[in-house]
């Protein structure tokens, strides 16, 4: 399929369905009764609408609140808020008489809407994100927590008294919250230095300055940068001999064509290959281009000329092609020198046909690759107008 059509398909199937879409939605545009409202508890939502007024059609926005709970509905959400509170409080503490480690004081009740405000008798111990200061505890301290719990008009207060214990055994993470502690304590004093405690719970410690890991990253950004590098010169190389195998594909019909030529008119294999290497060399001092088949013809006829076989340079010439083609060319031209071939003339003249044949498909080949690289910045481009072209549309029917 040629890219134009693919492209006037593409641009139709879009516009299609875009046209589809829009009759669908006007066709089906009838006038709003009501609204639902969300049900209770789950919370407020915004609605956008149109609204038509004097001819003209304006955007309209309203936010739906919830349907309100019922008088019996508040008291048993504040209740089970009530009962449950509890249990959110304490966290991972046993219960209020040993509040060792830091508890949840929410604003809201989880799973519900019940807002809740906290007043403790005393901010000393205990923050407003829960965490608690038992650090320097040494005896058990009594805290009073009184919470607010509110459910539209109706509320209900909580009130605790909380046993805030010192730490026993305390795990790693409480060490160093101590030690936290204790370092901010020695800093509240006018001293140009601060002493490092050595002690944690009567378990020495020891301190040390961070290690700089600069060096780690260093080495890491040198180890994928050798890595880009490597997988760039792989890649490179890999194109490089890609293009040097294409050109050689290219070259090959006219080089055959040529043999099949001179040799036709009864000129022998060396003299041939002669002529093609002379009519290269005088091409490239003109254009300066260089290409890779003639280079190794050029390098054949030179081996011949320090006294390597015939036979036996056209072999190493189709090896160090490394194709198919050229190593069938010269083998076909050795065997020839060897046992005497008869009709190498016609053998060629088949070949040079069949060569370019095979550069016909490597040309449609190289235009197919060209589409399919375009294809991606043209739909783009379609998309880039498809937009100018509809936004105009899409906010003249929201006015």
């Amino acid at each position: 399929m040629k890219f134009k059509t693919k492209l006037c398909l593409i641009a139709l199937a879009g516009g299609g369905l875009s046209l589809g879409c829009f009759l669908y939605e006007f066709m089906n545009r009838e006038p709003l009764v009501y609204l639902l409202r969300p049900g209770s508890g789950s919370g407020d939502e915004k609605t956008e609408l149109v609204v038509d007024l004097e001819g003209d059609t304006y955007p309209f926005t309203i936010i739906l609140k919830e349907v309100p709970y019922s008088e019996e509905e508040v008291i048993v959400k504040l209740q089970e808020a009530f009962e449950g509170l509890e249990e959110v409080f304490l966290q991972d503490n046993k219960d209020l008489e040993h509040v060792v480690q830091d508890v949840c004081m929410p604003s809201v009740y989880p799973g519900s809407q019940v807002t809740i405000q906290w007043y403790p008798d005393s901010w000393d111990y205990i923050n407003p994100d829960g965490t608690v200061g038992n650090e320097s505890l040494k005896t058990a301290v009594s805290v009073e927590i009184q919470a607010v719990l509110s459910l539209e008009n109706e509320s209900i207060i909580w009130k605790r008294q909380m046993v805030l214990c010192p730490m026993v055994n305390p795990d790693v993470s409480q060490k160093l919250q101590i030690l936290e502690y204790e370092l901010l304590e020695a800093q509240e004093e006018r001293n140009d230095r601060v002493v490092l405690p050595d002690t944690v719970f009567a378990e020495p410690i020891v301190w040390y300055q961070k290690a700089d890991d600069r060096w780690f990253w260093m080495l890491a950004l040198t180890v994928l940068t050798l890595a880009a590098v490597a997988a760039g010169q792989r890649k490179e190389a890999q194109a490089g001999r890609k293009k040097t195998e294409r050109s050689m594909q290219l070259d090959y019909p006219e080089i055959v064509s040529r043999l099949s030529l001179y040799m036709g008119a009864g000129i022998s294999t060396r003299k041939a290959w002669e002529r093609i290497v002379d009519h290269y060399e005088k091409k490239e001092l003109s254009d300066k281009e260089r290409h890779v088949a003639y280079e190794e013809m050029r390098i054949t006829l030179h081996e011949m000329q320090s006294g390597i076989a015939e036979s036996l340079a056209y072999e190493r010439f189709g090896t160090r092609c490394r194709m198919p083609s050229y190593l069938k060319l010269g083998t076909l031209l050795s065997q020839n020198l060897r046992k005497g071939t008869k009709n190498l003339a016609d053998l060629l003249k088949e070949e040079s046909g069949e060569a370019f044949e095979n550069r016909k498909a490597l040309a449609k080949k190289i235009g197919e690759e060209c589409e399919s690289r375009l294809l991606l910045p043209m739909l783009m481009m379609l998309l880039t107008v498809l937009i100018i072209i509809m936004y105009p549309a899409v906010v003249s029917f929201q006015m």
